[in-house]
């Protein structure tokens, strides 16, 4: 079961800085790293010193000890009201909500995690918000037993995709990866990835982000969580000595590249290097931020970065049931939930300088996502539609075949005026995946927007089914997934048409509608339903109980919802369709709609 809770609202109350004077200070970069220009710092770092195959990983120093990435911080701005209360509650995972009537906690409320034992302060910026577990992996966690580390109360996991090596600057795919996602995926736990980055200009950033964006393409519709660039320094960095700027323009790089592609980038670091080496307080005004600082120095200290974050590493000493070892541990403050998440962080455009000139007043420096796309099926065609963008000079579609297949650009349109697009050519009775971006040309290049997905199958007339007995639906196609629902005999469902895998298997798909939500669900077979002609409501539309506006009205029908059509009625000329639909969920009425509002 999730453990998160929501932080109490606190009065606060001050304490003198002297508390944290015990606190050791990073050792201060040489002059020349600090002070010295792009060009010398490239030439400085071009050959870093040869390292064994295993040490041209940057992840080496913290496996064997060499380095950690928040143990000893130089804080910079540290709040004055970092309390020193220790709360003794006890739980069975997770962390509790401290009452602030019986603790005397004045400022902020504490937490014990269940995966360290040790208490943590939360910043009351953070009241009101949950706070839920996540942990962060690589190839150093071994073999990794998911679904105990899901039953142990982790809500997260960010794993590590890969890194750029030190001694060549290769671009190199974590050794557990693909093993991780699949595994971690099958066991229903919401991911994100993270990229260690030794780019040492904008271009190296945007290829690693091209890099991640690309590996992640078969698992996409497993990443709920951000995409993240993981800067850190450490003895050997090809990084090492760049000005402040290159290294905020270096994050910057790589993230606009990845929100381009439709994920939620974020930015790892610790505590000093956001406040020394990256502007973490510009960067936290346009991206998610998470911050390295663990809780070793002072007892229930807060993360203590005062830009804006979201997300906090506190330790690296977890342990987790399913990993032998330590792992780090993470709390992420949301009013959202892994599954769906709510990210925080500000939208402030142009926040941060890049390698790309200002934009003029008269150049377009954002678009809007596209709106209204849409599908209408036919045997061996799919026809798009939606609605246009202003400023936009076109559209890119981009389609995969597969559940767990690429996308691929199928259609580039250079007219803004055309919003429709017919995919000719296709295999009958197939399931394929859209997503379409609207871009605009400038001056200083292409600005794109953000991309808005569909699901549509090819089918010659469109079907829904009332289920004979009962029908389970299961969350993912995949011969493990976990069971969504057990839909009770009568229930309609939309049926949407027939997934398919790489491997070729196959599982049909299906939507269940109520009044408040729709469920997205799979099934082996598409037997143990009686299928209907199916109709889609174009407006918000009144149920009755019988035909015609004098019918006693039941409820109301949601848009776009897809209900089969049971038979029809004639009432002074308007025909009126019979319909059933679940109010609620598990339960059905059954009533008459106007035909008037129908689509078939």
């Amino acid at each position: 079961m999730r453990k998160h809770f929501v932080i109490s609202t606190l009065l606060s109350v001050s304490m003198v800085l002297s508390s944290l004077s015990c606190i050791p200070g990073r050792t201060a970069l040489a002059a020349e790293q600090t002070q010295g220009g792009f060009a010398e710092a490239v030439s400085q770092t071009a050959a870093p010193q040869a390292l064994p195959a295993d040490q041209n990983d940057p992840g080496y120093e913290r496996l064997t000890g060499q380095y950690e990435p928040a143990a000893e911080e130089n804080i910079s701005g540290a709040d004055s009201a970092v309390s020193t209360f220790s709360a003794d509650a006890q739980g069975s995972g997770g962390f509790l909500s401290v009452n602030p009537a019986t603790s005397g906690l004045k400022g902020y409320s504490s937490s014990v995690s269940a995966y360290t034992g040790k208490t943590y302060t939360h910043a009351s910026n953070f009241d009101g918000m949950s706070i839920y577990n996540g942990i962060d992996v690589s190839y150093h966690q071994g073999t990794i037993n998911w679904s105990n580390v899901k039953a142990a109360g982790i809500d997260f996991a960010i794993l590590r995709l890969g890194y750029r090596g030190y001694s060549n600057g290769s671009l190199v795919t974590d050794s557990k990866f693909t093993t991780y996602i699949k595994d971690a995926a099958a066991a229903g736990i919401p991911l994100g990835v993270y990229f260690w980055t030794e780019a040492i200009n904008v271009d190296e950033a945007v290829a690693e982000a091209q890099y991640v964006v690309s590996t992640l393409a078969p698992y996409q519709s497993s990443i709920t969580m951000p995409v993240v660039i993981d800067w850190e320094l450490n003895n050997n960095s090809r990084h090492g000595g760049l000005p402040k700027a290159t290294n905020t323009a270096i994050c910057s790089a790589f993230c606009d590249y990845v929100k381009q592609s439709g994920y939620t980038p974020m930015i790892y670091a610790n505590v000093s290097d956001l406040n020394n080496n990256l502007d973490g307080e510009a960067l936290g005004q346009k991206y998610e931020i998470w911050v390295a600082r663990y809780n070793n120095i002072v007892n229930n200290a807060t993360a203590q970065f005062y830009g804006n974050y979201s997300m906090w590493q506190y330790a690296s000493s977890g342990s987790v049931d399913g990993i032998s070892g330590n792992v780090d541990m993470n709390f992420w403050y949301t009013t959202g939930s892994p599954s769906s998440p709510v990210f925080s962080h500000g939208a402030t455009p142009g926040a941060i300088a890049t390698a790309t000139p200002a934009p003029t007043e008269d150049d377009v420096d954002s678009l809007d996502k596209v709106t209204g796309f849409s599908a209408k099926s036919a045997a061996k065609k799919l026809s798009l539609s939606w609605n246009d963008v202003e400023d936009a000079d076109g559209y890119q579609i981009y389609r995969k075949d597969t559940y767990n297949g690429s996308f691929k650009k199928v259609k580039q349109i250079n007219d803004p005026d055309v919003t429709t697009w017919t995919n000719s050519g296709l295999s009958k009775n197939h399931e394929y995946y859209y997503k379409i971006r609207a871009f605009h040309k400038n001056s200083d290049g292409t600005v794109y927007s953000g991309y808005t997905s569909l699901t549509a199958a090819t089918k010659s007339s469109s079907q829904s089914g009332i289920v004979k007995k009962s029908f389970i639906l299961y969350k993912k196609p995949v011969k493990t997934a976990a069971k969504l629902m057990t839909l009770k005999k009568g229930m309609p469902v939309e049926y949407v048409g027939v997934t398919y895998r790489s491997d070729g298997s196959k599982f049909h798909h299906f939507r269940y509608h109520t009044s408040t939500k729709v469920y997205n669900g799979y099934a082996k077979a598409k037997s143990g339903l009686t299928y209907y002609t199916q109709g889609c409501t174009t407006a918000k539309l009144n149920l009755r109980k019988t035909a015609g506006t004098t019918g006693k009205l039941i409820t109301s029908i949601p848009k776009n919802t897809f209900v089969p059509l049971l038979g029809t009625k004639k009432v002074k000329g308007t025909t009126w369709y019979k319909i059933c639909f679940s109010i609620r969920k598990n339960t059905v009425t059954t009533g008459y709609v106007s035909g008037n509002y129908i689509r078939k």
